[in-house]
């Protein structure tokens, strides 16, 4: 009896104050399928990092991710530039500091092959390694903007 008084003044107090539970079975989900990433020139770091950013950004919308007949929309991205360029050493002569820029178009389609939305996205990162580890900080660097990337199209893809 108790338990029940306590849950029903908790409860009318977050709905005084305006809480509600979410309903979001009126929200309409697509499932995406990412059709290809291109980019100007060869580069397998960058294409496993943007990879998985894009893959990251269309879960965690809240659609899902499926090549199949479900599939809805198809997501192409087109990096047109991407610029890592070494900007700092450390005291054994290694890149240590790695500045990163990206400029990117992203791309929604649906079945029919129509462009639903187009949205040129870019991103400047820089990262501040050890210097000691080779090629490492490079990657870090790559997987930073890759981050920014991912908050970006998450935002377009929650605002449409």
């Amino acid at each position: 009896m108790m338990v029940r008084l306590v849950f029903a003044l908790v409860f009318l107090v977050f709905y005084g104050c305006g809480y509600k539970p979410a309903n979001k079975t009126g929200v309409k989900k697509e499932v995406y399928c990412i059709k290809s990433i291109k980019f100007p020139r060869a580069e397998a770091t960058a294409l496993d990092v943007f990879t998985r950013s894009v893959s990251d950004a269309i879960i965690s919308s809240g659609n899902t991710l499926e090549c199949s007949g479900k599939t809805t929309r198809f997501v192409i991205v087109y990096v047109k530039s991407l610029r890592i360029t070494p900007i700092g050493y450390s005291a054994a002569q290694r890149a240590s500091i790695y500045r990163v820029a990206v400029n990117l178009d992203f791309i929604v389609e649906n079945r029919k092959n129509e462009v639903v939305f187009k949205k040129s996205i870019s991103e400047m990162a820089q990262y501040t390694g050890t210097g000691l580890s080779g090629d490492v900080e490079r990657r870090y660097a790559v997987e930073e903007v890759g981050r920014l990337v991912s908050l970006r199209i998450f935002s377009i893809l929650t605002d449409q």
